[in-house]
């Protein structure tokens, strides 16, 4: 079976797409303790444990972005993987994650 190659996005294309009308998923990869502690604006909680539950709900046509803690942490790519599986065509993974994200001056959400 071949290898599922998933789509790279920068910041800066994170950017741009947050700034369009069209609806799109900001899947936060990472725990929900994780979540609930500092998350980017708009993003909505899919565990990588959790896609294949909590994409049922969701059109396979819908423009999805995963991310998680940083560069190093895998939880983004695994979840894009696991929408790409599910039948996802949209799905691009930021690498550059929470800390890059806040890095660069950017805001950040908490439920805490």
């Amino acid at each position: 079976m071949q290898e599922l190659q998933v789509r790279r996005m920068s910041i800066e294309e994170l950017k741009k797409r947050m700034k369009l009308e069209k609806p799109f998923i900001l899947a936060d990869a990472r725990d929900i303790d994780s979540y609930d502690s500092s998350h980017i604006p708009g993003a909505i909680p899919i565990p990588v444990d959790e896609v294949d539950q909590l994409a049922e709900g969701y059109d396979r046509d819908m423009d999805i972005i995963t991310y998680c803690s940083s560069y190093e942490c895998t939880a983004s790519t695994a979840a894009a993987k696991a929408f790409l599986k599910k039948g996802f065509r949209n799905v691009w993974d930021y690498k550059g994650g929470l800390q890059e994200w806040q890095e660069q001056g950017n805001p950040l959400e908490s439920n805490k």
